[in-house]
């Protein structure tokens, strides 16, 4: 590769489950027991329908994700031609990051090690909860122990980069009891987790137990508690804080996720996927069918795009770089980028979010403070 070569990370959207869950909001279909292999064989036309367009571009592979839906439904041997399909014509570089997202359900030794042998080399988990009254509320396939199987099984077929989703703010959750989640999580030393707050999705069947009375939100000032718990308990572990809801032990960043913060380009493949290349987002076709007769009829399968230029560029980049609580905004980086100083174009926002306690704005970049990442979503309204 040459020393111009521009990373681009690949997401591969797999759309089937055993079940939905009762807060997922996703695109996804539920009552799945394998992923067709007419979906996989229209997964790599679409890749091969990008070809060209790559060719003309000095790329390198960084990183390939393959979420969902749950992708641990997918059969090694269909991985393996998804790995291998998406390796060419982009040539991957030496440290491709390959992440599989999984469910705990869906798992065995057998299987992990399969998965390895394809070209998995980073597994993330879809724990949740480590409570198992916490887990049946959400609809979750597994309890406690399977997870904790899962995991155990993972390290056994030779997975040395294991990531955990671990969810906070979850209806009926007793006092300490998702603290005491995330402490158990940490006890099984995974390299990355990922503590995010709930989201509850209008048309859900949680949102409906609970506009129904039969669910209980937490309020506002428990869930912040606990987020700052968490926050200082993970770090306190040794996990670098290095985006809102991500941790990581030094050296075992996400590669495919921080590329998403830090603008880099990267195509999303399957139904309902997005994709980020030169400025240009496209969201794929929702519609399975549609989905399917474009890419057999050689289109690409966008349903929408839209161009990113000037002051909305400039906006979206500094909001998702205001996400990271150490790198922040960068002034000589926002520089190479749009040839244009950071501080004259966002002088009004910056010595507003200043003036608010929202941010601090250091000699070569603004940083969001504690109360700016808590609030970044005020952070994030002033940039764009």
């Amino acid at each position: 590769m040459s020393r111009t070569t521009r990373p681009v990370g690949v997401y591969i959207h797999i759309p089937f489950c055993r079940r939905r869950c009762n807060y997922c909001d996703f695109l996804s279909t539920g009552g799945a027991t394998r992923v067709p292999d007419e979906y996989v064989d229209t997964l790599l036309s679409e890749w091969g329908l990008w070809a060209e367009t790559l060719r003309r571009q000095d790329l390198g592979l960084q990183s390939i994700y393959v979420g969902g839906g749950t992708p641990s439904l997918l059969e090694p041997p269909q991985l393996r031609r998804l790995i291998e399909g998406v390796s060419s014509p982009v040539p991957a570089m030496p440290d491709c990051e390959i992440t599989m997202e999984s469910n705990p359900d869906s798992l065995d030794a057998a299987r992990i090690r399969a998965y390895a042998g394809a070209g998995i080399n980073r597994l993330s988990v879809g724990v949740q909860s480590f409570s198992d009254c916490s887990l049946k509320r959400l609809g979750r396939l597994h309890d406690s122990a399977g997870a904790e199987r899962a995991l155990r099984q993972a390290r056994e077929a030779g997975i040395r980069n294991l990531s955990l989703d671990l969810m906070y703010g979850l209806p009926g959750s007793l006092p300490g009891e998702e603290i005491a989640s995330l402490r158990h999580a940490i006890e099984l030393t995974p390299e990355h987790i990922s503590w995010y707050n709930l989201t509850l999705a209008a048309g859900t069947p949680l949102a409906k137990s609970i506009a129904e009375g039969h669910e209980v939100m937490l309020d506002d000032d428990t869930v912040l508690a606990t987020m700052r718990e968490g926050w200082s308990l993970l770090v306190a572990s040794g996990f670098e804080h290095y985006e809102i809801s991500n941790f990581a032990y030094p050296g075992f960043v996400s590669h495919h996720n921080l590329g998403y913060w830090l603008f880099t380009d990267y195509v999303g493949l399957g139904l309902g996927a997005s994709g980020f290349v030169s400025g240009k987002r496209w969201t794929n076709v929702s519609d399975m069918a549609a989905y399917l007769a474009a890419v057999l009829e050689g289109r690409l399968p966008v349903d929408s795009e839209e161009c990113l230029e000037g002051r909305l560029r400039e906006g979206e980049y500094a909001m998702l770089r205001m996400r990271l609580p150490g790198a922040g905004l960068d002034f000589a980086t926002f520089g190479d980028l749009f040839r244009e100083d950071a501080r004259v174009v966002f002088r009004d926002v910056l010595a507003r979010l200043m003036g608010d306690g929202l941010i601090s704005v250091l000699k070569d970049r603004a940083v969001c403070t504690q109360k700016g990442l808590e609030l970044n979503n005020l952070v994030a309204e002033a940039f764009i």
